[in-house]
């Protein structure tokens, strides 16, 4: 799953949502340098990340798309999901999206000194584009794809990601709706 999601299992804790975003930044198992909150939230995201990545319907959404954009089919999948999670949020949470973001914002600014520095960086850029609010619209799949296709070379193919994703909107939407769910009720229960 991508931020959006990954800040909803935070469940409005400050220093999970701070280690939820770490988790794409933070290597290794030594988390000690982190407050216990931040591990916590770190933790969530690498188990939230193995559950899905061997989940049978996000892997049959990655079969969607073929080579050579199959190398990336996790990288688009959790770019569409985000934007699914976005279209229907009010299904899977009692705060309004644009209230949450703020809260994720405020929980990235309150922690900024334990954040990576690529994830301040981050921090900053998310805010200053609205990234997160973005995903309300399926061009902000187009622009957050095209950023990753110009990181190098080697990420070029994920440009046409939102083409394929668009022309698979069915099933990818479904699989999205019968996927996340079970994960929410997973993590729910985890606390």
């Amino acid at each position: 799953m991508n931020f959006l999601a990954h800040s909803l299992f935070a469940q409005g804790d400050s220093e999970r949502t701070a280690g939820q975003f770490c988790g794409d930044f933070v290597r290794g198992s030594d988390l000690s340098a982190f407050p216990v909150g931040i591990q916590e939230g770190i933790r969530r995201h690498r188990r939230i990340d193995a559950y899905t990545d061997s989940h049978p319907v996000v892997k049959a959404s990655q079969r969607l798309f073929e080579p050579p954009l199959r190398r990336f089919a996790g990288i688009i999948c959790d770019v569409v999901y985000d934007f699914y999670l976005a279209r229907d949020w009010e299904m899977y949470s009692d705060i309004a999206l644009p209230e949450h973001i703020e809260q994720v914002h405020a929980a990235l600014n309150e922690h900024r000194a334990d954040l990576p520095t690529g994830l301040q960086r981050l921090s900053d850029f998310l805010q200053k584009d609205g990234t997160l609010l973005g995903n309300l619209n399926f061009e902000g799949i187009e622009i957050t794809l095209n950023r990753l296709a110009r990181r190098s070379s080697r990420f070029a193919p994920l440009a046409d990601g939102a083409s394929v994703a668009r022309a698979h909107e069915t099933e990818l939407s479904a699989g999205f709706h019968e996927f996340f769910p079970e994960l929410l009720e997973i993590e729910r229960k985890i606390g």
